[in-house]
């Protein structure tokens, strides 16, 4: 995200301060608003497998006594005795981990604690985009930008409860893109060598974040060289020390996932049957419209499962095409002062979006609404853009035809979109969740943990590490990974366990490795005698999961069917 501009949008001399000071009074007035919204209700829904996967591994950090058991892909160095998270996974750095070790240190790890931390993050990220987008295409825009994207229902409920790292991905390319452009318009040669080495940096933290980071510099780069080939021409020529400081500085950040690469080109075989291109686009018009979220959560977590969900959605996709004819013509039309549109930043703007939108519904395997979120705040600034056009635009006769038009469109906008985020909380609040975001998870978990001696078996996906993070004194294991490489081995999975220990397990919709229904069928075939199933059910009374007890010693045996002795 380099700056298109030729000129940067200053204020009147004598004044620079001023606006600076607006658009940072207008940043926390939302901030405030969005908190005063958020606070009260962030702990309601239960805990995300994903949420508590990046929470735990700051968590072992703080608390090195309780690191428990992760997947093979985690990677750690260990720094004074103490596990510093490095990789979550091959594609997936650290990096939201490492900032939740101060959150946790001095807050407490808690779900509140780890979801506000997010908040702030992904609030941080949006004052440091509405400053980007201040320099080069004015306050207005970046005021009514930050205001859209505050009110997006997909940005309001994944910067609380986040799956994937959208937030640390979020806050890299807005300042990233922040400091990049001001190493570009700052008249010190030495501030902008050091603004460029530090937004080089931010940008390759991006990429360690998550290695699709790389296609939104990617696109950038190939929106400036189609619009401003003037810009790369004197980059490369007049301020070589700046693209050689920000080059270096990316390349030294990204690093961890550059060496990553050739396990990464492994890995696409299993991302690409996750989803096709109709499923991606589905997501990103679910995104768009804000439903994603509530689809979600109404499905238990089931992705595959949200586009046949009904929810209500916001303006913010429909509002676009109207909003790209707009700014191109804007672009386009006769009498304009600047004889070539490309040099005018929208186009930027708009190849720039349509770039990225196209690289991220083409990528295999990317079928999450972060993935999509890639794109944020480019789709709603050109909202901004096309709304303040419209809002100049004058009769003949010199009147404004448009406004009263144009500000009922945004206020409509932002009313759907409350309107959505009123819903979503409402549903929050009945059930605590479905499925795999159930609350019901975090009751079991404070109760298990009263009782000393406990033994916790996951033997599904979205278990272990929600109740690693949740619980003090319980003793967890994790058999999802163990036991598929003991049957792919040709032997089979045995566990031994006592009364005090205790299997968790889905049943069909949200059993994800087939372990659950058999081996509720197993322990109803013993009958209660010998075997206890207990149904968790969520504030609506929907089934979450089952924990199952054998009354007495045990050996547990699967080999495609459970027996236990």
């Amino acid at each position: 995200m380099a700056p298109p501009a030729n000129q940067p949008a200053r204020a009147p001399s004598g004044s620079n301060s001023v606006p600076g000071k607006r658009l940072l009074a207008a940043w926390l007035g939302i901030s405030l608003v969005a908190g005063l919204f958020a606070l009260p209700e962030i702990d309601r829904l239960g805990l995300y497998y994903d949420e508590a996967f990046l929470a735990q591994q700051a968590r072992d950090f703080v608390e090195p006594e309780s690191a428990g058991q992760h997947p093979a892909s985690v990677r750690t160095w260990d720094v004074f005795g103490r596990p510093f998270p490095l990789r979550n996974a091959v594609y997936l750095g650290s990096l939201k981990s490492q900032l939740l070790i101060p959150v946790l240190a001095l807050g407490g790890s808690s779900p509140r604690a780890v979801r506000t931390a997010t908040g702030a993050l992904a609030l941080l990220a949006l004052g440091l985009s509405m400053f980007w987008v201040a320099r080069i295409f004015g306050e207005a825009a970046a005021v009514v930008m930050g205001v859209l994207v505050a009110c997006d229902p997909t940005f309001y409920f994944l910067a609380q409860f986040e799956w994937g790292p959208f937030t640390t991905n979020f806050l890299c390319r807005a300042g990233g893109a922040l400091l990049i452009t001001g190493a570009w318009q700052s008249p010190s040669r030495r501030r902008s060598q050091l603004a460029a080495l530090a937004g080089g940096a931010l940008l390759g933290l991006g990429v360690f974040s998550r290695a699709d980071f790389i296609l939104i510099p990617g696109a950038a780069g190939l929106a400036l060289l189609v619009c401003r080939p003037d810009l790369v021409r004197e980059a490369l020529t007049e301020r070589r020390d700046l693209v050689l400081a920000a080059g270096a500085a990316f390349f030294l950040a990204a690093l961890p996932m550059v060496l990553s690469a050739w396990a990464l080109l492994d890995s696409t075989g299993a991302t690409a049957g996750r989803g096709g291109l109709l499923f991606r686009a589905q997501v990103l018009w679910q995104s768009l419209d804000g439903s994603q979220f509530l689809r979600l959560i109404k499905t238990g977590g089931l992705f595959e499962k949200t586009p046949g969900v009904d929810a209500p959605g916001g303006l913010l996709g429909w509002a676009l095409i109207p909003a790209l004819l707009i700014v191109s013509f804007d672009l386009l039309r006769p009498g304009r002062r600047e004889r070539n549109p490309r040099r005018d930043p929208r186009a930027f703007l708009l190849l720039f979006a349509l770039l990225l939108t196209a690289f991220m519904l083409a990528l295999p395997g990317a079928v999450r609404a972060h993935h999509q979120l890639n794109t944020l705040p480019l789709l709603h600034l050109i909202v901004a853009c096309a709304g303040l056009a419209a809002w100049r635009w004058k009769a003949p006769g010199g009147r404004s035809l448009l406004r009263v038009p144009v500000g009922l469109f945004l206020a409509a906008l932002v009313a759907a979109n409350v309107l959505v985020i009123r819903e979503t909380s409402a549903f929050i609040a009945d059930t605590g969740g479905r499925g795999r975001f159930s609350h019901a998870l975090d009751d079991f978990a404070l109760a298990i943990d009263a009782e000393p001696g406990k033994t916790v078996v996951s033997l599904d996906w979205g278990f272990h590490e929600p109740l690693l993070f949740l619980t003090r004194q319980t003793r967890l294991v994790e058999s999802i990974w163990s036991l598929p490489r003991e049957i792919a081995a040709g032997r089979p999975w045995v566990f031994t366990g006592s009364e005090d220990t205790v299997y968790l397990v889905h049943d069909i919709p949200h059993d994800l490795f087939g372990l659950g229904p058999a081996l509720l069928v197993a322990a109803r075939l013993a009958g209660s005698e010998k075997a206890r199933v207990t149904p968790h059910w969520d504030n609506g009374g929907e089934l979450a999961f089952y924990s199952v007890e054998f009354r007495g010693p045990h050996t547990l045996h699967y080999d495609g069917i459970f027996r236990f002795r």
